[in-house]
């Protein structure tokens, strides 16, 4: 484990990274030089295991980092999460064969290699809806014809390894097969379509990914399931992806109380009083700092239990879509307040608090979406098994 104090590292980026967001927010361009920045400083490894040169940090080192970069740009934080939660998952959870896990983990900590799963299409929605992916992958000579494309692909102006969902040809009757394939950025009949123009978090590179035919050799499956069937990376992909949401968003609406805060001790309109003084200014913004604090609480919660499994309380699991579901609709309600205080220059372009409006709402779309999320604590309270409190003796 590193002694390094990877958050105050991150919190040293951070300034430049804030200088650079909104011309890349203007323009949709990828924050290449952000990357530079975090390979630089030995953020590629953060989650890596330590046998293979990384830092192995924790998840809650993991979202203190995630949370520093979103305060300084919220497009940076979301996209360097995927690569990040990648590692983080996989230790807990193995679900590639060996041989290709310390590859990815070598080529992040040795030559700066990204990696990111590729499996949203524009006809299937979220995988995790289960739904059956257009993109296939034909046994031939041995190996595999991989052919489709994909949306929300992440980091793909620098992605080198693309973990892509496929569905196999299985005989009448059978039930339908997924497949996750290692696709490298030399492979021949992959490219990159740079369909990304989105409202919020427009610095991500989540492009297009075209699979063109693309030749696979047997060692390049790395897992399969019957559709329907659990993800061998179970509830430690929900961890560290949906608690990285968290901490990303939370940066972001951190930034906007401090924005909103340093107006208003700063803003003196004709009445020569800091707006500060004024009641609906004050309730809001301590309403903001209720809504952010309680969200990271949450967060923290989840974080110790998935890693304690504590004995009394909710599961780890349910804390984490608690988490996930109460994060976005506080930070949102404190990113609204905070628009409120600044009042009608908020508005503009030139302000950050603009670019903290429309990135607040991004997580909103990534999984655990709301209504499952219900189901899931629906579920643990009225299905599953269940012991009446005793009396009081």
């Amino acid at each position: 484990m590193s002694s390094i104090d990877w958050p105050a590292r991150a919190r040293d980026l951070a300034p430049a990274f804030a200088d650079r967001a909104e011309q890349h927010d203007r323009e949709g361009s990828f924050p290449f030089d952000n990357f530079a920045d975090l390979r630089a400083a030995g953020f590629y490894g953060l989650t890596v295991p330590g046998r293979f040169g990384g830092a192995e940090a924790s998840l809650g080192t993991y979202l203190a980092v995630l949370e520093q970069i979103a305060r300084a740009d919220g497009s940076t934080a979301l996209a360097f999460m995927m690569h990040l939660k990648t590692f983080g998952q996989e230790r807990e959870s193995p679900s590639y064969p060996p041989e290709w896990f310390e590859r990815m983990c070598t080529g992040a900590v040795q030559h700066g290699q990204l990696v990111n799963t590729v499996a949203t299409e524009e006809g299937l929605g979220s995988p995790a809806g289960g739904g059956l992916p257009d993109t296939t992958a034909i046994p031939d000579d041995g190996g595999w014809r991989l052919s489709g494309r994909k949306s929300f692909a992440t980091l793909a102006p620098l992605l080198h390894h693309l973990i892509v969902l496929a569905r196999l040809p299985t005989p009448d009757g059978q039930p339908p097969e997924l497949a996750n394939f290692m696709v490298l950025r030399t492979d021949p009949g992959l490219s990159i379509d740079e369909t990304w123009d989105s409202l919020s978090m427009r610095s991500t590179g989540s492009h297009d990914v075209v699979l063109d035919d693309i030749h696979l050799t047997p060692d390049r499956l790395l897992n399969r399931r019957a559709l329907g069937q659990g993800d061998a990376r179970g509830s430690a992909g929900m961890a560290w992806f949906a608690l990285g949401l968290c901490a990303t968003t939370i940066g972001v609406a951190s930034a906007a109380r401090d924005y909103a805060v340093a107006y208003a001790r700063e803003r003196t309109p004709n009445s020569n009083r800091t707006i500060k003084e004024y009641p609906g200014v004050r309730s809001r913004i301590a309403r903001i700092d209720l809504l952010v604090h309680r969200s990271r609480a949450l967060m923290d919660d989840a974080s110790r239990a998935w890693e304690h499994r504590p004995q009394h309380g909710p599961p780890a699991i349910d804390r984490i879509v608690m988490a996930k579901i109460d994060t976005m609709n506080n930070c949102i309600e404190a990113v609204d307040l905070a628009m409120r205080v600044v009042g009608g220059v908020s508005l503009q372009k030139r302000r950050p608090i603009e670019r903290y409006y429309r990135d607040v709402r991004a997580a909103l779309h990534n999984p655990p979406l709301e209504d499952r999320a219900l189901d899931q604590l629906a579920r643990t309270a009225l299905d599953e098994p269940y012991e009446p409190p005793k009396a009081a003796e």
